[in-house]
């Protein structure tokens, strides 16, 4: 078990039943992945991550980089817990017996994907009262060729081959025989059928003929019209629609197969355990052992033992891989548990996943694996370089999503639903507008070496032409996000974005307490006490009394409540100027508005563009950056014994210039994302 957290932080709940077991787990059974002790942790103590599960970005992520498949399993999941405000803390992400079926349905649909071959062949059905024919006519959901003749449709066959050609008919029957039916292609016969059946129990008749690639006509024909005026006997041929299906028996192309099938399948064992080793490789994150591939092998022996076929044997081959403890969980192994030291470095392929899981969200590509087989991660430059070299990939747009979106709280947006009445303007397309400016704000820091305080300040962002309209900005254009100069000095710098103005009001109205709580937490890593019991918010008013604001005020007039409040809401003062949804505005409910406010220390500012540059030059907001970027990057919350790490990467932060790919450098190299504690001597008690 991981060591306690600090009191300060408590450790965040855990949720969940034991691990049931998985379809095929024995197949590949855990080899020694092992749990820490309880004990306090030496002096130079670089922490231990509880073994880590992917978390449903990180699982989707991880299909698509290992299959090259669009299905997204992970959203059937259940939502994961988050701890110290991420969805990726290793501590809270248990398994239920529910997400167990859950990756073995998903493994099964995956594996099955992975391994089908598909026929290139297609079906059109032409509804018969469409087309024209010279004999008959249209009735309301038939042809009737009342008449001998043909009901002709003109087909372009795509290829030469065999195709299947069928068309539901009856007739109205008359005389001695039955109807008699045709299907022709090219004017040549391909099936000839006696149709008794009538309106009541209509038929189904096909053939199979071969075509030339190219325009051909394929036609129902209607061969023995009958007709006996005095008895009313009328013999007529119906057809409700025509059917093509071709060209038949050719096999198509499947590039997630190709990827995994390196070789005949059928040619022998020793193609078998190639493909399995490679795949097993990749989803596993490691080599494989031989023990591992001879379980794997062992599969599809059994399987084409019981008369199952080679494919069948590697689809359930693939199931077993896919729920494999060492496919959903990262683990990080101690080669020598019981050794005196107080810490060992991570081996390479296991650093290889914490980079990629904490850049990309996802599996090492092959560079990374390449890397690490060459044991070059051991080396902090080498890292550096494979930190460069990520970020310029697009899959590090998931540092912006995961990462920022819950750093910021953008992902909020998602369930936060304004009042209708309190702000008419707001609508879906409003929300999606204001998590992309966000989005691609975030991104220019990123990509472009912008120093980070400047987040707070900056007179640039990113509008589209409803965001423009809601600000009261000049338009941009119709053709989507454009990057702008703001001329405003209201409306510079992040705090007066729309998706955090939004996300820390309430439904109907601000809240000062939110935003102050959102500015000390996620800018400052400062956590407000809880309110102590019996202590009731602000009531809703039929008839304003003053200013939300105001109200505060008196609120906090309660000696129980002004010790948490003074900064928190003086904080939350200098938003007021940005209703729920983030438009401006002087007044609050008739009242004027008052975004003036007096930090501890006596700094004070009017404004949110003045206390936006106080928080900028606070060293609170960089070492606040720091560290959820480090409990980001390791899965887990901060620790006492993670505080001088901390304070050298926040100083070398500051050295460096301030910007996140220093930011991100300097977390991938420190000791306690490279290196890991192992169990206290003696083993796990």
């Amino acid at each position: 078990m991981p060591r306690s957290i600090t009191s300060q932080r408590p450790r965040p709940r855990r949720r969940g039943g034991s691990l049931p077991p998985l379809v095929l787990a024995a197949v590949l059974a855990p080899a020694a992945i092992g749990c820490s002790g309880d004990d306090a942790p030496p002096a130079t103590d670089p922490g231990r991550v509880t073994m880590h599960r992917l978390n449903r970005a990180e699982y989707d992520n991880t299909v698509r980089d290992l299959l090259g498949t669009a299905l997204r399993p992970a959203e059937d999941f259940p939502a994961d817990d988050r701890g110290y405000g991420f969805d990726n803390i290793a501590d809270v992400l248990s398994i239920s017996p529910l997400q167990a079926e859950l990756y073995a349905r998903a493994a099964e649909d995956l594996a099955r994907e992975a391994m089908n071959l598909p026929s290139h062949s297609t079906t059109l059905r032409v509804e018969a009262e469409t087309l024209t024919g010279q004999v008959g006519a249209a009735g309301g959901e038939d042809w009737n060729l009342w008449s001998g003749g043909e009901l002709p449709l003109t087909h372009e066959f795509p290829s030469s081959g065999k195709y299947r050609i069928a068309a539901r008919v009856w007739g109205d029957q008359a005389g001695p025989d039955p109807v008699n039916v045709n299907l022709l292609v090219g004017g040549t016969i391909a099936g000839t059928f006696d149709v008794s059946e009538t309106s009541a129990n209509p038929v189904v008749v096909e053939a199979e003929a071969d075509a030339n690639a190219g325009t051909q006509v394929v036609s129902v024909e209607f061969t023995n019209d009958y007709y006996d005026e005095a008895a009313s006997a009328d013999r007529n041929l119906h057809v409700d629609w025509m059917e093509i299906e071709g060209p038949l028996g050719v096999v198509g192309e499947n590039p997630i197969r190709e990827r995994i099938v390196v070789c005949d399948p059928t040619g022998g064992a020793a193609c078998v355990r190639e493909i399995l080793q490679k795949f097993a490789e990749r989803a596993f994150r490691r080599p494989v052992t031989e023990a591992e591939l001879d379980r794997l092998a062992g599969v599809v022996a059994l399987a084409e033992q019981q008369g199952q076929t080679v494919d069948i044997g590697l689809e359930i081959a693939l199931r077993a891989i896919l729920t494999s403890p060492h496919f959903l969980f990262r683990p990080e192994l101690d080669p020598n548990p019981n050794a005196d030291a107080p810490a060992h470095p991570l081996d390479d392929f296991e650093l290889a996943s914490r980079l990629s899981y904490f850049l990309w969200s996802s599996m090492p590509d092959e560079a990374l694996f390449a890397a690490a087989r060459e044991g070059k991660l051991q080396d902090p430059a080498e890292i550096e370089a494979q930190v460069e070299r990520m970020l310029a990939d697009p899959k590090a747009d998931a540092l912006i999503d995961n990462f920022a979106g819950q750093w910021l709280f953008t992902r909020a947006l998602d369930d936060h639903q304004p009042d209708y009445y309190a702000f008419p303007t707001w609508d879906d397309a409003l929300r999606e507008s204001m998590r992309e400016e966000t989005r691609l704000f975030f991104r220019e820091f990123l990509k472009n070496d912008l120093p980070i305080p400047g987040m707070l300040t900056a007179d640039f962002t990113y509008i589209d032409e409803r965001l423009a309209t809601h600000y009261g900005m000049p338009s941009p254009g119709p053709d989507g996000f454009v990057k702008v100069t703001i001329e405003d000095p209201n409306r510079k710098g992040l705090l007066a974005q729309g998706s955090i103005l939004t996300v820390t009001s309430y439904p109907t109205r601000t809240s000062p307490v939110k935003r102050g709580k959102w500015v000390m937490t996620q800018m400052l890593c400062t956590e407000p006490d809880a309110p102590p019991p019996g202590v009731e918010g602000l009531v809703t008013e039929e008839v304003p009394t003053g200013s939300i604001r105001q109200r505060l005020e008196i609120h906090r007039a309660n000696p129980i409540c002004a010790g948490c409040h003074v900064e928190m809401d003086n904080l939350g003062f200098g938003f007021e100027n940005f209703d729920g949804i983030g438009s401006f505005r002087t007044e609050d409910l008739g009242f004027p508005v008052d975004a003036s406010g007096e930090l501890p220390g006596g700094k004070t500012f009017t404004g949110l563009t003045q206390l936006s540059g106080i928080l900028a030059e606070d060293p609170r907001f960089m070492h606040c950056v720091s560290e959820k970027m480090l409990t980001y990057a390791l899965g887990r919350g901060h620790e006492p014994a993670d505080a001088d790490d901390l304070e050298h990467l926040t100083k070398a932060l500051n050295d460096r210039g301030q910007r996140f790919v220093d930011l991100i450098k300097l977390v991938a190299t420190s000791e306690p994302f490279r290196m890991r504690r192992g169990e206290t001597p003696g083993g796990a008690k």
